[in-house]
């Protein structure tokens, strides 16, 4: 069998809840010629139906109608996110106050990152910010500072929970199928989107794994609770090492036991935007 068709939960469609598969079976209308409530993916936000499986209980569960062929990570082995795949409009100088903003702040970011990655790296950190800049995330003018921590996790791929190890485990985040670019993080025709963590066991036949390799997911809660720390500390080893490879070092940094403390800036509470 390929992939991981079956789900535990889905999303009720008539009014975006997520739902159990227990809580559904108790909410079927007892009529069995009746028609089942719609259900979609929480990913993919593609169309579930309830099956049963082949076993002598025809135990049901909840599967994706477009089966392995649905453009979702828990099935298709060639599932490729085409989030963030195009550049946003670009405006230069919005683009840069929002950039150097950030750049202000980054040691929040990397620490707040690392709470879901304890071993994200300043390159890999420095990395996804050239990305980031390649797609002109700034320039979108409904982007929130706590989205941009989503984002960047979104735009690392696949990241090794174990970097080196021969069989290293490895993570992906995701956000459902609502968004395809920063632009549709704020939309008001739609429901909040949904952000996902994804944990895959190595694979030995490619260098990345695929469905076949997953060993669960859950939903991220987004929060921008992290933004209120004042102070944040990071070993003194990452602010040389994002200051090489940025060639950016604006911070005064007050030396400690456990390391530097880079004072964040206060923030200033503007809506939507940064």
């Amino acid at each position: 069998m390929k992939g991981k068709p079956h789900l535990d939960r889905a999303i009720l469609l008539s009014d975006d809840e997520e739902i159990t598969l227990e809580r559904y079976l108790a909410r079927l209308p007892p009529d069995v010629n009746a028609e089942a409530p719609p259900l979609i993916c929480p990913l993919c936000r593609a169309a579930v139906h309830l099956s049963h499986m082949h076993d002598r209980s025809r135990t049901p569960t909840l599967l994706h109608v477009a089966g392995e062929h649905a453009n979702c990570p828990l099935v298709n082995l060639d599932f490729a996110s085409a989030a963030f795949a195009t550049a946003d409009r670009y405006d230069p100088r919005f683009e840069h106050e929002r950039r150097e903003r950030f750049m202000a702040r980054w040691a929040l970011y990397l620490t707040e990152i690392r709470r879901y990655v304890p071993a994200y790296s300043v390159s890999r950190f420095v990395a996804t910010l050239e990305h980031a800049n390649v797609l002109h995330i700034w320039s979108c003018r409904t982007l929130t500072e706590a989205d941009v921590l989503y984002v960047f996790l979104a735009l690392a791929s696949f990241i090794a929970e174990t970097p080196g190890a021969s069989h290293s485990s490895w993570l992906r985040f995701v956000f459902d199928a609502s968004v395809m670019g920063v632009n549709d993080l704020h939309r008001d025709d739609r429901p909040p989107p949904r952000f996902f963590r994804l944990h895959y066991r190595s694979s030995h036949q490619a260098m990345f794994p695929n469905a076949n390799q997953l060993l669960d997911w859950r939903e991220v809660p987004m929060t921008d609770t992290f933004l209120s720390r004042e102070n944040v500390i990071v070993p003194e080893a990452d602010v040389k090492a994002f200051a090489g490879l940025t060639a950016f070092r604006r911070f005064r940094i007050e030396d400690m036991d456990d390391g530097p403390v880079i004072p964040i800036q206060p923030r200033k509470r503007i809506t939507p935007g940064l």
